[in-house]
């Protein structure tokens, strides 16, 4: 019982420190701030959020963000024309599916009654 208090009170702690921390930087304001956020974060070094006494390796004081998180990847242009139609197709097949619903439903419970009746 204790080992179980324990151990939902250090997750709450690292949680709770987490949004903490992600606040005091930040990250849940607007896009400027979290945008300048982002700069800092990139910008810093793994020495510079540790504290002096952690004894780091000499190899640890990469930055923290090395390659850029967002690259611009390729257009693909035969997918991009086709995304407003396989949209609507999408959206059209679910509003038909959910307005089918009232009709298809009797018909299938009544397929899986007769099934288990079937097998006994």
């Amino acid at each position: 019982m204790a080992v179980t208090i324990a151990k939902a009170t250090a997750k709450l702690g690292v949680v709770g420190g987490t949004v903490y921390f992600t606040a005091k930087e930040g990250l849940w304001g607007n896009s400027k701030e979290t945008n300048d956020a982002y700069k800092r974060l990139k910008s810093k070094t793994l020495d510079e959020w540790l504290p002096a006494s952690v004894d780091m390796k000499p190899s640890t004081s990469k930055k923290l963000v090395s390659k850029p998180l967002m690259q611009k990847k390729e257009e693909t242009p035969a997918v991009k024309s086709q995304q407003p139609s396989q949209y609507n197709a999408c959206v059209n097949t679910v509003f038909k599916t959910l307005a089918d619903l009232p009709e298809t439903v009797p018909v299938k419970v009544n397929s899986v009654v007769t099934y288990f009746k079937n097998l006994g």
